[in-house]
């Protein structure tokens, strides 16, 4: 373990650049904090990052599940201050529990794999099995009577069939993991499109703007949430290859590869976006920022884990950091 002057003098050194992600490693049911390797021009170096414990708190996020619904809340929050609407604590928390609800579901009823192992965000929940399903439970009907509640009629309505896409995608993903087939509409696809729904579903049903503008924040919010998807599968197919459970776009490598590079260019039509008069410049420079972010850790960043970790969080940090930047310009 390096002194705290040691840790100093390495990152201040010239032959590297120290960037903060932390990954956690699973081994002998104990968390551990690696060390990551950073990309250089000249060197590739080994640095140990002061910050272990609060990376580790951190990375808790992602075991549990939160990081997700902490993402969809967020931009549900950025989009519905773009359109000047403002939103009641219960649509942030029937968002945030409905995601969470999704994603913990789908991380426990994954098939069990002894021989493979599992990550902690997929075995945790096995770990503790009666507690996860009282809580699951709990929060589902926590969430069923808040709609009931304070949701009107037609916000109800509109929210049924996106209930049902989410039923459908969660019997669908148990199907291709069980069954050992890939869907052509591959799960990518699938989560960025209903994940960019249930964002921007409540911001519009309270706003009265139209179709148009619906459909060019979804586009957007779609396209941000696509690249996340992506870059993930891209990340994680060797683990997912020795499962047998690859989506239809981790079975295309080539494909895939190809794919992951569109955040380049989503990136650049960003950034010109903004020189065009008429288009909503908040939006697009959040846009650019964050696919800017995935291409620096993608770039910088050698475990795979650690970029997964990362892009998970700066999905959720970076547009909270940008309205607090607003914020203080306007003051």
């Amino acid at each position: 373990m390096l002194s705290k002057r040691a840790c100093f003098v390495r990152l201040l050194s010239p032959y590297g650049l120290g960037l903060a992600a932390i990954p956690t490693l699973i081994k002998n049911s104990e968390v551990h904090i690696p060390r990551l390797t950073i990309k250089n021009i000249k060197y590739n170096q080994t640095f140990l990052l002061p910050f272990d414990q609060g990376f580790r708190k951190v990375s808790l996020l992602n075991d549990y599940s939160l990081d997700a619904p902490l993402v969809a809340i967020v931009w549900q929050f950025v989009l519905a201050r773009w359109i000047s609407v403002d939103l009641s604590f219960y649509h942030h928390f029937i968002l945030g529990v409905s995601v969470w609800l999704a994603y913990s579901a789908d991380r426990f009823s994954e098939p069990n794999q002894p021989a493979l192992g599992k990550a902690r965000r997929h075995a945790i929940f096995r770990h503790h099995q009666f507690a996860f399903l009282c809580f699951w439970a709990t929060a589902f009907l926590g969430v069923l009577g808040s709609s009931l509640c304070y949701l009107e009629v037609d916000c109800l309505l509109c929210g049924l069939p996106l209930f049902a896409l989410c039923v459908g995608n969660f019997l669908l993903c148990r199907m291709e993991s069980r069954l050992g087939f890939a869907s052509k509409c591959s799960k990518e696809f699938r989560t960025a499109f209903i994940f960019s729904l249930g964002c921007i579903l409540f911001p519009f049903q309270e706003s009265s703007l139209g179709f148009a503008e619906f459909a060019w924040f979804w586009l957007v919010s779609f396209s941000l949430f696509l690249i996340n998807c992506v870059c993930v599968s891209e990340w994680e197919w060797s683990e997912d290859e020795k499962r047998g459970c690859l989506s239809w776009l981790q079975s295309k490598p080539v494909l895939l590869k190809n794919l992951s590079k569109a955040k380049y260019a989503f990136a650049l039509l960003a950034g010109v976006g903004l020189l065009i008069d008429g288009l909503d410049r908040s939006l697009l420079t959040y846009a650019l920022c964050v696919s800017a972010f995935v291409i620096l850790i993608d770039s910088c960043l050698s475990d795979n884990q650690g970029k997964r970790e990362a892009i998970d969080l700066g999905y959720w940090i970076l547009p909270l950091a940008l309205v607090g930047f607003e914020y203080v310009l306007r003051i």
